[in-house]
């Protein structure tokens, strides 16, 4: 499918292009890999280009490559980044991420005062914010998208709302919706109530999930809406009544998906994408300076989950409900062979910030203490000595080497289990996790502001992105006495809280993972490299001389 296309617009842009962009390259590199004949040549008839014919200016033309996978298109009940990326296109929040700072930044709010005990915020919205239908984003929409998100049972991250008043009886279907603290004040100022003081909320409602969305479908409060989905694109277009629309450049987004790392490379050498975030043969691309490599602000580790988190009918103990089980299996752990391949090695849950306590993580292997820990264990809940004990990890496929998988099961043979692991496509990976009886299950996990708690919060009792079933009071009382003080005490309260989950043996970090794309910034402007691989599509722009001035096309979709 995408040769054909790509053939039509090689026709029209190779001579706007390729000269101004890959001439130098292609003096010094040998393409006997990619046959440009045949991106001439291989153009036919398709069901797919009489689907839809239009006209684009393609200098206002966004196309990005990223990985094949069916969208969830409502904001609130996502948990991939790939969806955020594209929703966050569709729609928008009180607040979004400055790109370059990450601090938050007014988007549909226009003020925002905070009481003199900081448990009451007051929010003023822009007048001239509006839906994609033209209705006015107004405080009763704004109400209204939170209670929608509150209600809502598949929503993952609902219960980061619990910080206001009612919100959680809301949430958990034991109180009203007129108990809810988000109040109208009149048609474009709301005030929020809070249980206790929460200075970093404007950072939450920055989050892809906390975005204005209304009661119609396909009606959008983004910078663009979606005008057609067809055979893995998803074309999007200007929002004509988006209160910023005079700064947003690109008129048109396409997302062109393909996991075929050759093709990707492909694609970028002859011009037709812009941007690729999928895999990429990086020995394919002409141009070898267009990978962006980053730091994430995020995560990767494994984690258990207790029994009554199980979705089995059975909720019988398992041996992994016992700490002293855990502990002995993160003393045997090959932590250094286990992160080699890691760009950057996690040793605890948190990502580094500046002011946070250095915490002790897991580092150092000791296979005698790991047997004393497991003979001792098996003899206090009568386990003996030679019954095998299963151990159940389910994984995305490829998170782990075949050599890691290798040396994990050498490590825990001595100790008498039974290891099985089960990998499954990352596509299906969190839905699959719903079904499963698996002991260990694996999060890359991208925090979300830029906060100790945007981890912790996987661990609070009742939120709704505790997966793991990890209950601690102490944990959570750590977590709410954090919220009333200053921040280098919140900080140390936090590490504390930290702390506690690494000693009860839940998880096992990895890595901390990096980002990858792959553009020319020499041609496209509005893109900066952040923790958070955040880039609002609204800022891209293309930058005079970039080799589609002025250029149309047919684009036969």
């Amino acid at each position: 499918m995408s040769k054909k296309i790509l053939s039509i617009l090689f026709l029209f842009c190779v001579a706007g292009i390729f000269n101004n962009i890959f001439a130098q390259d292609l003096q010094n590199n040998n393409f006997d890999s990619i046959d440009f004949n045949d991106a001439v040549e291989d153009v036919v008839d398709s069901e797919f280009y009489d689907s839809y014919l239009s006209q684009f200016d393609r200098a206002k033309t966004l196309i990005i490559v990223e990985p094949v996978r069916q969208h969830e298109m409502n904001p609130q009940i996502t948990q991939y980044s790939n969806d955020s990326f594209l929703l966050s296109s569709l729609y928008e929040g009180l607040f979004s991420y400055n790109p370059i700072t990450l601090e938050p930044e007014f988007a549909i709010a226009e003020t925002y005062k905070l009481s003199r005990d900081k448990k009451r915020c007051q929010i003023s919205l822009r007048k001239n914010a509006k839906f994609s239908n033209g209705k006015p984003i107004n405080s009763q929409a704004v109400r209204q998208s939170f209670l929608m998100l509150l209600s809502e049972p598949e929503a993952p991250y609902s219960s980061m709302l619990d910080i206001i008043e009612g919100a959680q009886d809301f949430r958990m279907g034991k109180g009203s919706a007129d108990n809810v603290g988000i109040f109208c004040l009149d048609e474009n100022t709301i005030s929020i109530h809070l249980n206790s003081p929460a200075n970093y909320l404007p950072s939450v409602l920055c989050h892809t999930s906390f975005v204005i969305v209304s009661t119609e479908p396909f009606v959008y409060s983004g910078a663009y809406e979606l005008e057609d989905i067809d055979s893995n694109c998803y074309f999007l277009k200007k929002n004509p009544e988006y209160w910023d629309k005079e700064n947003t450049v690109m008129e048109k987004i396409i997302f062109w998906q393909s996991d075929d790392k050759a093709e990707n490379a492909y694609m970028m050498n002859i011009g037709f994408a812009d941007w690729v975030t999928s895999d990429i043969d990086l020995n394919l691309t002409i141009n070898k300076k267009l990978t962006q490599i980053n730091p994430e602000f995020a995560t990767q580790f494994l984690f258990f989950r207790n029994s009554e988190k199980k979705y089995t009918k059975s909720k019988a103990k398992s041996v992994w409900d016992y700490q002293e089980f855990r502990n002995a299996v993160l003393e045997a752990l090959p932590w250094e062979n286990f992160r080699k391949d890691s760009y950057v090695a996690a040793t605890t849950l948190v990502y580094p910030l500046i002011g946070y306590p250095a915490v002790e993580g897991f580092s150092y292997t000791d296979e005698l203490e790991a047997k004393k820990l497991m003979d001792e264990a098996r003899k206090k809940y009568k386990i003996s000595a030679e019954e095998k004990i299963p151990l159940k990890i389910q994984l995305p496929k490829n998170v782990l080497s075949k050599e890691n998988i290798d040396e994990l099961l050498k490590a825990l043979e001595p100790l008498g289990i039974d290891v099985n692991i089960e990998e499954i496509s990352s596509y299906n990976y969190i839905q699959s996790m719903r079904s499963s009886d698996a002991d260990i299950f694996c999060y890359t996990w991208i925090g979300d502001f830029a906060d100790p708690l945007a981890f912790l919060e996987l661990f609070r009792s009742n939120s709704t992105l505790n997966d793991s079933g990890y209950s601690d009071k102490e944990f959570d009382s750590l977590i709410e006495k954090a919220a009333y003080v200053n921040t280098q005490e919140r900080y140390e309260l936090l590490a504390k809280a930290e702390t506690r989950l690494l000693d009860s043996g839940y998880i096992i970090p990895i890595c901390h993972p990096v980002s990858f794309n792959v553009l020319n910034l020499s041609c496209l402007g509005g893109w900066i490299n952040n923790a958070f691989d955040y880039h609002p599509l609204k800022y891209i722009y293309r930058k005079p001389n970039s080799g589609f001035d002025g250029i149309v096309v047919n684009l036969e979709k």
